[in-house]
């Protein structure tokens, strides 16, 4: 399976100052339990989130939170917010027309869809 990344995630991934544990592990397929997860921590969606774009924001920020505390030593880096940054953009690319669709159909009756 290719998928598609844009070049500052290409740079990120390959270049030798991201941990290699990130870079084997942050793909799609890992993220998606992560997803999985976080979509499980909002079971009140409607209630809790305003929109699609504010529900799919908070359910990547959980996963991306919950892979990143894998190699606790990764807090301390300086490249933890370019790590955290690429792995939320990868994110919304695999995973944002998903959850947006979850919150339209979930609560497409109480938001008056």
């Amino acid at each position: 399976m290719k998928f598609l990344i844009t070049e500052s995630q290409y740079k990120m991934l390959s270049e030798s100052d991201a941990p290699l544990w990130f870079r084997r592990r942050a793909n799609k397929e890992n993220m998606e339990k992560f997803i999985t997860d976080g979509e499980i921590n909002y079971p009140m969606l409607c209630d809790d989130f305003g929109d699609e774009f504010e529900y799919a924001d908070n359910v990547i920020q959980y996963a991306v939170d919950e892979f990143l505390t894998i190699d606790e030593d990764l807090f301390e880096s300086e490249d933890y917010d370019d790590i955290h940054n690429t792995l939320t953009e990868m994110c919304k690319d695999w995973f944002g027309e998903y959850l947006f669709d979850i919150y339209r159909n979930t609560c497409s009756e109480e938001n008056g869809y």
